[in-house]
């Protein structure tokens, strides 16, 4: 084990991995005419769409875009916005279960589908504010 991570560590294989985890966001928000609006969501810790050469794979050069395994968690998490919801274009990658608003703490987390296999477009509405559009890639 201890050379299987070894190995993994100086070939740099442990990236690979990073797809593989539930993915946090964070929303950033700023003041609009006394209302918190969403300016931007980014990924807390680990961004499962970075690659070995640092690009972001298929979100390269989309903002707020987040990569995601079937079967895996996406959790939006916001200090400034305690109501916000999200809803799909099309289809949605969550399983049927879950709720698209967030909770009183301002977060927000749901399962993707095991058969989920493209990029979703949503928005997220907050009161008082334009409609944010991020993207999801299923990878």
């Amino acid at each position: 084990m201890k050379t299987l991570l070894m190995f993994m560590i100086l070939t740099g294989s442990y990236s690979l991995f990073a797809a593989d985890k539930d993915q946090v966001l964070q929303i950033e928000a700023m003041p609009v005419a006394g209302s918190y609006c969403i300016v931007g969501i980014e990924p807390v810790g680990e961004d499962n769409c970075k690659e070995n050469n640092g690009q972001r794979g298929q979100c390269e050069g989309i903002a707020n875009c987040v990569c995601i395994k079937p079967d895996k968690h996406i959790e939006w998490q916001s200090a400034d916005i305690k109501d916000y919801q999200i809803y799909f274009y099309g289809d949605s990658p969550f399983k049927p279960n879950c709720n698209l608003e967030s909770n009183t703490q301002g977060k927000l987390k749901c399962r993707i589908k095991n058969d989920a296999v493209q990029h979703y477009d949503y928005g997220v509405k907050v009161a008082g504010c334009e409609d944010f559009d991020p993207r999801i890639i299923i990878k």
